[in-house]
């Protein structure tokens, strides 16, 4: 472990010496690249450049002996006079050592002679560094420019030094420089300190753009940093590291343009003493923030003091700038020495450590530390440089490069982690739907079995006493019922998967509807129920439930909140929307709640919560709809005075109405606010009738009930005490896949929540061997999302009821789907012995002929031939065929007569084998082996020349009977599309499926003969 530290510390060191040698290495770069490499030297006081072409591209480094005179200015007096004063310097140096007294403000001049070949006047370029101010120049006695005014700037009065560049037109071989200038800051050493560089006018000209170029750009790529940083202010990032950031970058765009070329100072004419307050006021100025903005990054990973230290005493520092005189300025320079050191140093030490903790993106830190460190080391060297342009962009321009790098780098963190908890936040709520939706299915199964034992005991007394705590009951659990579809459709718009069906309807017609079913409510109560919608006012769009639903909460709030006086409903038509408006007298809103009282789950009060019930999302969900309809709802209430709440719908295009019966749905819809208030008489004299009611299926029918929960199974067993059917119940898909196998039945019901295998597969299954006709499927659940509805019905479901159930509509879904099928049953019936009673023509007509030719001829194969078909005609009229089933022998009976038929009408072309048990309790439907044997010999062996043979086998074993019909026939190639040829071996397999769960199998090889059998279990 400690290994891994140290080798971690060790790579961390080695990121920060390699960067650290990077930035030296381009700053010696950029020093080697921008220095001018030439020099010529002066020898007292004249330079030799007739050997040199000075056309173009030159440019050269005036450097060694320049005539100095010291306290005299040349042009301005007699040069013979003076001649005695004249030293040698050795440029560029300080020219202090010339001066005997250092307490006087030094003025003097320089003179040189630059000797060149002669070919033509050319323009030159002569750059003067920093150093005198102010100052003149004069080639060959011609004044060509200066910085300052010479004789009108005093000594607090002249500007700063900085580099400047003339240009000049020389027209002799022999020219003569001369440079007279003023000291005027008497705290830095005097003279010109660095080179004065000539040459031709392009390579001044473009050494001059390059320097000032390259500072410009720094300053700009600093501005759109700026910029950036505005922008995220004005967005509404209001963070402290933004404002130091920002600070940051406007003090370092003010040392780019205060140093080297001084550009700020071509354009703001002020003094050298503001200049060189400004000058240290920005450096440090610009190490303070640095150190500001580290604190505010680094207060999440550590607060050291230092950081706080730092800051205060450059902002003591800065104080000290403004207020103290610049000579004091100048004295304490080691102050401003150190600040511009060690703060970045100490910047520095602390992101290295907290590098080492392991912080994430602070590496940046780190180089914006070792950049700042680097341009501080370097500041004396650049302050030292001989070159007048001499500005080095990279240091600050990486730093804040870097230290923009590492804000981003924790900007994309926090978005990434934003993004994260956004979606882990969508996820909790999609969670917590999930939760509701499945705490709502979970709720309804106890629920299902309260309201279902309640409802069964309910429908079983008498006398009014017995009834009254069961009525309470189940006036509780329909409470309950509604409060949960609140809660599912709060989920279903929230997830946006509520669809509307909008349709042009009568405002009017819906609102006095719903209001005359709220008029029981108020039985007792002085209030007036009052519906002011012109009866002509235009349709409106929407969705009749969802209206229905809106109507029923708002009028059920104001009922609520209302003790006496009126409720009044009206509209009014605002543009292309229906403004409709539902006012009470009752007791008002506060305001703070006016604010909340659409959100979910919110109530007025809670002393009247425990009085009206309810879950406080009536208005929620009322809001929702009318926005899912493209309207608006709004609240304006005085407390103690009453409410109003207006809602707005688009006016419909078409102005006609789809009249239909809404009473269904208004019924459904109110039934959640009638469920406390209502005696339910109705109710009881419903359950009287349903028990009393005379059933109307035929037979005693078979229900399969499919639950995992065995409370759930009792309860409907429970449910179904009263009614004539046989229950059979399973606890799982899998058990009652396999009852349906042993057993036919008429009805199942199934819950759709199971283990192992669900409602939905269940019915697949089901669905891949009996149809819709044949086996009835009722879903009986607690989910009940559209997306659910719709599933199970594409599973195969006849119908679908939600829990908790009501008693009544329960028993009224189970006998229609048992009528259906019993129905379906009765037409298989009742068509097969229709397809037997049909007797084909030509059959009819070709025994007739076999008769009367056999008369006279064999007059007893004619006798036989008469009794077979009187046997054949006589139970093909019998009403026993539409029976369920018959014995055996009555279906082998008719077998034989319409073989004989045949075999006498055919002879030996048609020969039967029989292989049947000699007694069998067996029982099959009607015309079931008559049809098989019938398509055998019409389809398989007459067809043949010779004929062939049909056999009949019949086997008997444990747990079933095996029937076999088969023949020696042509056969067909493929099953399907035989057996649909064939509408009475579709009958026929029908009525197998629905009475033993059994399919016809066939067997077919072309020229070979085909096998039909099935089998029939044993009862």
């Amino acid at each position: 472990m400690k290994k891994k530290i140290l080798s971690k510390n060790f790579t961390i060191f080695l990121i920060a010496g390699l960067f650290f040698c990077f930035l030296t290495l381009i700053r010696f770069t950029w020093m080697n690249f921008t220095n001018i490499s030439t020099g010529i030297d002066a020898i007292q006081g004249t330079v030799n450049l007739r050997n040199i072409d000075t056309s173009h591209n030159f440019i050269i480094k005036l450097q060694k002996e320049w005539e100095f005179y010291p306290n005299i200015l040349l042009a301005s007096e007699n040069t013979q006079s003076v001649e005695q004063h004249k030293v040698y310097t050795n440029q560029p140096e300080s020219w202090d050592q010339y001066f005997q007294h250092n307490d006087e403000v030094h003025y003097g001049s320089y003179r040189l002679k630059i000797l060149k070949e002669h070919t033509a006047p050319q323009m030159y370029g002569i750059t003067i560094p920093e150093g005198l101010a102010p100052y003149e120049l004069y080639i060959d006695g011609q004044f060509i420019g200066g910085l300052g005014n010479l004789t009108a700037d005093y000594t607090q009065t002249a500007p700063i030094g900085r580099p400047v560049t003339h240009y000049f037109t020389l027209t002799t071989n022999e020219s003569e420089i001369i440079i007279q200038g003023v000291q005027t800051n008497p705290y830095v050493q005097g003279g010109f300190q660095k080179e004065i560089i000539f040459g031709d006018l392009h390579s001044m000209e473009q050494s001059k753009t390059f320097s000032i170029t390259t500072q410009m750009a720094v300053c700009l790529v600093f501005i759109f940093y700026l910029l950036f940083t505005i922008l995220l202010w004005i967005i509404g990032i209001r963070d402290k590291s933004l404002l130091y950031f920002a600070l940051i970058i406007v003090s370092t765009c003010v040392t780019v343009l205060v140093s080297s070329n001084k550009i700020l100072f071509s354009y703001i004419p002020i003094n050298w003493i503001w200049a060189n307050k400004l000058f240290y006021f920005s450096y440090i100025n610009n190490m303070m923030f640095f150190v500001l903005f580290l604190r505010e990054l680094m207060k999440e990973y550590a607060k050291p003091k230092i950081l706080t230290i730092v800051p205060l005493l450059c902002a003591t520092y800065l104080l000290f700038i403004v207020v103290t005189p610049i000579e004091y300025i100048f004295k304490t320079k080691m102050i401003f020495i150190i600040l511009f050191i060690v703060s970045p140093i100490i910047i520095t030490i602390f992101t290295l450590s907290i590098v080492i903790k392991g912080q994430k993106g602070v590496i940046f830190l780190l180089l914006t530390g070792t950049a700042v460190v680097t341009n501080s080391l370097f500041f004396s060297i650049r302050q030292n440089a001989t070159l007048p342009y001499s500005h080095y962009p990279f240091d600050l321009l990486i730093g804040i490069t870097a230290l923009s790098a590492f804000w981003f780098t924790r900007y994309f963190q926090s978005t990434l982690q934003t993004e994260q908890l956004s979606v882990k936040l969508q996820k909790e709520i999609s969670t917590k739907d999930d939760f509701l939706a499945n705490t709502s299915h979970e709720l309804r199964n106890p629920l299902h079995g309260m309201m279902s034992i309640a409802q069964t005991l309910l429908a079983k007394q008498e006398t009014k006493e017995d009834q009254s705590d069961l009525k309470l009951l189940v006036r509780i659990g329909n409470h309950m019922t509604h409060m949960l579809d609140d809660l599912l459709d709060l989920v279903k718009l929230k997830e946006k998967t509520l669809r509307l069906q909008p349709k042009p309807l009568n405002a009017y017609n819906l609102a006095s509807g719903v209001s005359n079913m709220f008029r029981f409510m108020l039985k007792g109560k002085p209030i007036e129920l009052i519906i002011r919608i012109p009866t002509n006012s235009p349709f409106v769009l929407a969705d009749e439930t969802r209206l229905i639903q809106i109507f029923a909460n708002l009028i059920h709030n104001a009922i609520k909140f209302t003790e006496q006086g009126s409720i009044t409903i009206d509209a009014e038509v605002v543009g292309k929307k229906l403004y409709i408006s539902v006012t009470d007298t009752g007791i008002g809103i506060e305001k703070d709640m006016q604010e909340r009282i659409f959100d979910p789950y919110e109530q007025v009060d809670s002393t009247m919560t425990s009085v009206s019930g309810g879950l406080g999302l009536g208005l929620s969900i009322c809001q929702e709809l009318i926005s899912l309809h493209g309207g608006t709802i709004s609240l304006t209430s005085t407390l103690g005075e009453g409410s109003s709440f207006t809602f707005s719908l688009p006016i419909a295009k078409t102005q006609t109405v789809e009249y239909s019966d809404s009473t269904t749905e208004m019924d459904t819809t109110l039934l959640k606010f009638t469920s406390l208030l209502n005696d339910l008489s109705q109710m009881k004299e419903s359950f009287a009738a349903s028990t009393e009611e005379t059933t109307l299926v035929t037979s005693q029918a078979r229900i399969l009930v499919v639950d995992d929960d065995a409370v759930n199974l009792q309860v409907l067993v429970n449910a179904f005490s009263t009614e004539p059917f046989e229950i059979e119940t399973a606890l799982s898909g899998t058990e009652a896949l396999r009852k349906l196998q042993e057993s036919s039945f008429d009805l199942v019901i199934s819950d759709i929540m199971m283990p192992h295998m669900s409602g939905y597969e269940l019915a697949k299954y089901i669905r891949e061997k009996f149809s819709i006709s044949e086996l009835p499927i009722l879903f009986l659940t607690a989910r009940q999302q559209s997306e659910d509805i719709r599933l199970a019905f594409l599973s195969g479901a006849n119908d679908y009821i939600r829990k908790p159930m009501e008693y009544m509509e329960l028993k009224s879904r189970v006998q229609a789907l048992i009528q259906m099928k019993q129905s379906s049953e009765e037409r298989l019936r009742i068509e097969a012995a229709w397809l037997q009673a049909q007797i084909q023509p030509h059959f009819f007509f070709n025994t007739l002929n076999s008769i009367i030719s056999l008369n006279g001829v064999d007059d007893e194969k004619m006798e036989e031939l008469l009794l077979a078909f009187s046997d054949y005609l006589q139970m093909s009229f019998d009403f026993q065929n539409v029976d369920l089933v018959v014995p055996i022998d009555y279906e082998l009976k008719l077998v034989r007569a319409y073989i004989a038929i045949e075999q006498i009408r055919f002879g030996d072309r048609i020969r039967v084998v029989w292989n049947i048990p000699n007694q069998m309790s067996l029982f099959v439907p009607p015309l079931s082996l008559q049809t098989l044997v019938e398509n055998a010999i019409q389809h398989g062996i007459l067809p043949r020349r010779e004929g062939g043979t049909v056999t009949i086998c019949i086997k008997e074993m444990e747990k079933l009977f095996t029937i076999a019909i088969s023949d020696n026939g042509v056969g067909f190639e493929h099953r399907i599309p035989e057996k649909k040829t064939s509408v009475g071996l579709v009958n026929t397999e029908q009525r197998l499926k629905q009475l033993f769960g059994v399919e016809l199998t066939i067997n077919s090889v072309i020229d070979q003969g085909t096998t039909i059998a099935f089998s029939i279990p044993k009862t």
